[in-house]
């Protein structure tokens, strides 16, 4: 077999496109089916249970497969520590990060509901880098009553007689505009006490922050609908002598539990909650709360799945892969993840399980075994799922399909006949 030569070209422009979308996660939106507990209490949103193995969106949003989590949820109340890992957020002129700082208060704060009887998860409980998204489908996942997630600001230099509080709701859903109002009161309410040179903005008190065409400029809001989610903004980390205030453990553990009377509030009275400000339109973030270099513990082993092939059929998987520059280990998975690729592929129709006479017979003489991370193997058990055929079977239907296309001929260009038609008009 000798492949042609502009499919070839075509195949090798391809396999960026594929491989890079496989690598950022990219892939079409989910419905969640629950979560489990993982290694050190990490909370997996399931996002599929399959035959061959339980898909879970991993702590950096990746689908992989995980067999060996706990059932967990639904909760009461979701608290999210803001940032983690690489994203410090704000930095006090004490070395306080935001990121810890946020963690304590968490913790604090669900001491505080769990000793009022409310059931409470944390998106995280270390220092871990994790994506919005990842903290969205935990929230989601768990359907909490409440979902808040806890910040301290950066940025202002305005001088201010009183803390410089904000809260953020979603954009006109009264329980969480009453969410916002309520936690304003709390938060607020707990530091004004304290004799310190304050800063605020004029968003001071609870707003929305919105983006066009009128939706929420902060994913937490945006990406959770279906549940009532807040933002609190304790205070400035970024004003030094507030920083000073925050860095002291009975302060972090006052705000904790300011926030936990907050939603206890909220959940047990029809308080209207007050510091409403209108909302105003600031489509710029920081950039923060991707995916961008976050690294997946490994909770899956590696599993090898070996496909058999005839001679001749061996034969041609070698002729591709070299034609290609790629190995045949590589080509076998490309091919699997080709197959997804056109199954994600807008305005294609639902795959179809095959007819048993249909099915690729995989179990040949000469055998490839592939070995597949728990991120590519999400993708071999999901293409199993849908072609109602088994892992062994998927392997082989993708290299098929990339022998089959690596081998299409490329067309012959039509004779440039346009000199010999020419009336002269482009002298």
């Amino acid at each position: 077999m000798s492949p042609g030569t502009a499919p070839t070209r075509l195949l090798v422009g391809a396999a960026c496109v594929v491989m890079a979308i496989a690598a950022m996660g990219i892939g079409t939106a989910t419905a969640l089916d629950g979560a489990v507990l993982g290694p050190d209490e990490v909370i997996l949103p399931v996002v599929a249970r399959l035959p061959g193995g339980t898909i879970v969106s991993s702590t950096c949003g990746n689908q992989i497969v995980y067999d060996d989590g706990i059932p967990y949820g639904p909760v009461d109340v979701v608290l999210d520590p803001g940032h983690g890992g690489r994203e410090s957020g704000s930095v006090g002129s004490n070395g306080l990060l935001e990121r810890d700082l946020n963690l304590m208060v968490a913790f604090h704060a669900q001491l505080a509901l769990e000793d009022l009887g409310y059931t409470v998860a944390l998106t995280r409980r270390r220092d871990l880098h994790m994506p919005i998204r990842q903290r969205t489908a935990i929230a989601n996942a768990l359907e909490p009553k409440a979902f808040v997630s806890i910040h301290h600001n950066g940025g202002a230099a305005r001088r201010s007689d009183t803390p410089g509080t904000e809260t953020f709701h979603q954009v006109d859903d009264p329980e969480s505009i009453r969410l916002a109002g309520i936690l304003f009161e709390e938060v607020q309410s707990l530091f004004a006490p304290f004799w310190v040179p304050w800063v605020d903005t004029v968003h001071q008190g609870a707003s929305t922050r919105l983006r066009e065409p009128r939706a929420e400029t902060y994913g937490i809001l945006r990406m959770t609908p279906d549940l009532t989610s807040v933002i609190v903004e304790g205070l400035y980390l970024s004003n030094p002598p507030e920083a000073q205030l925050l860095a002291l453990p009975q302060i972090q553990e006052m705000e904790g539990r300011a926030i936990a009377a907050g939603i206890h509030r909220f959940l047990s009275t029809s308080d209207p909650g007050s510091g409403f400000r209108p909302e105003f339109f600031d489509p710029h973030t920081t950039g923060t709360g991707t995916a961008r270099g976050c690294v997946d513990a490994q909770l899956s082993p590696p599993v090898g799945i070996t496909t058999g092939f005839t001679a001749e059929e061996h034969a041609d998987l070698v002729a591709t892969a070299r034609a290609l520059g790629w190995s045949t280990d590589w080509l076998l998975r490309f091919g699997v993840h080709t197959l997804k690729f056109l199954d994600d592929l807008p305005g294609t129709a639902a795959i179809t399980p095959l007819e048993v006479d249909a099915r690729p017979y995989a179990y040949g003489p000469i055998t490839e075994t592939i070995e597949w991370d728990q991120a590519d193997h999400a993708v071999l058990v999901r293409m199993a799922d849908a072609y109602g055929i088994t892992r062994t079977e998927v392997q082989k239907l993708g290299a098929t399909l990339m022998v089959f296309l690596a081998g299409l001929e490329a067309p012959t260009a039509p004779p440039d006949d346009a000199e010999a038609t020419s009336d002269g008009a482009s002298d």
